[in-house]
């Protein structure tokens, strides 16, 4: 028995050294693209698309584990599907500038090793497509049953303007060894375009923490803060995994066992940023459960934030009943304040 507990022990160490050598540490500023001669961005008005797909892999059948499901996968059938229809509905909305998605993998045992950037670039064949890594990991051993796996997974930035530069900035903060060597690495995908007038328009892609205690989340905010201080015409949206200041959240929400949304609070941004949140319906559901309009939890966490150049026409969620993904896509229309 002795020998059978230090063979086991022997074990988990060496693996945790090799997921150590193996462990993606991306740098702090990443630049994926550049273009000097891109042309100038000449529209008073911005159409954004956003949308955390949930790997089409977390539609309404889907209850998960890290949510206190079961689940690590739906079938294979039921992924191609779903990224089916996540493809067709993006098909349908070409007037769109910008598309951000989040949870989209490249190459991950929970998708099928499926390469959903390639795949979703395939039906948008008039724009032009990044991709930044906050996922990348060769081996997640849970949940024990029926481990996750190999995932490699990110940030997509589709859109119909020639950047002038797309730059992955790593958030701060990471969860305490060796959970660290199993998870995210959070990052901001940020994407420039040249103005007429000489400024520059930023449109960024975020996917902030979750399951954390809040104290994650609230350093990528104050991140954020900092990062956008100096930049008057910018729009920021994503899955920010948690509520905007002006939604006020039910008690079922902020009390669930697994999933607790950080809520932004009014002063961490100064007076200059506006959030764009459609708060009349609810964004994302809890995966403790396949999805039930009765009984499944829902909340607001996808939004965009707004710069002091940047007005808000229009922001609405669209309600596709999370059969294709855990969330729901978000469109808004903003216009430039020259």
């Amino acid at each position: 028995m002795v020998i059978f507990v230090t063979t086991i022990a022997v074990l988990f160490i060496v693996f945790l050294l090799a997921m150590g050598v193996m462990e993606y540490c991306p740098e702090p500023k990443e630049v994926l693209f550049e273009d000097e001669e891109a042309p100038v961005f000449s529209s008073d008005t911005i159409r954004l698309l956003s949308w955390n797909i949930g790997y089409a892999g977390l539609g309404d059948d889907m209850d998960f584990f890290y949510d206190g499901g079961r689940s690590m996968r739906t079938t294979k059938r039921r992924t191609i599907e779903n990224l089916d229809s996540i493809a067709a509905f993006l098909g349908r909305h070409k007037e769109i500038d910008f598309i951000l998605l989040q949870e989209i993998d490249i190459n991950s045992r929970r998708s099928y090793y499926i390469n959903e950037f390639d795949s979703l670039k395939k039906v948008l064949p008039g724009y032009h497509a990044f991709f930044a890594y906050n996922y990348k990991v060769p081996f997640v051993p849970i949940p024990l049953r029926a481990p996750m796996g190999k995932v490699q997974s990110g940030l997509a930035f589709f859109s119909r303007y020639v950047p002038q530069q797309v730059v992955r900035y790593q958030y701060p903060g990471n969860f305490p060894f060796p959970v660290r060597l199993f998870n995210l690495k959070r990052a901001l995908l940020s994407v420039s375009f040249k103005m007429a007038d000489g400024n520059t328009l930023y449109i960024n892609n975020t996917h902030n923490s979750a399951y954390d205690d809040g104290s994650m989340r609230q350093n990528e905010l104050d991140f954020l803060n900092a990062f956008l201080q100096d930049k008057k015409y910018a729009v920021t949206a994503g899955d920010w995994n948690s509520v905007p200041p002006s939604y006020i959240p039910g008690e079922k929400e902020m009390k669930d066992s697994y999933f607790v949304p950080l809520r932004i609070a009014e002063d961490t941004f100064d007076s200059t940023f506006v959030f764009a949140a459609d708060t009349e319906k609810k964004s994302t559901r809890y995966g403790y459960e396949p999805f039930d309009i009765r009984t499944t939890t829902q909340t607001l966490l996808d939004f965009a934030l707004l710069s002091s150049g940047i007005k808000l026409v229009s922001t609405r969620i669209i309600p596709l009943q999370y059969r294709n993904s855990d969330h729901n896509p978000v469109i808004s229309v903003f216009v430039i304040d020259r």
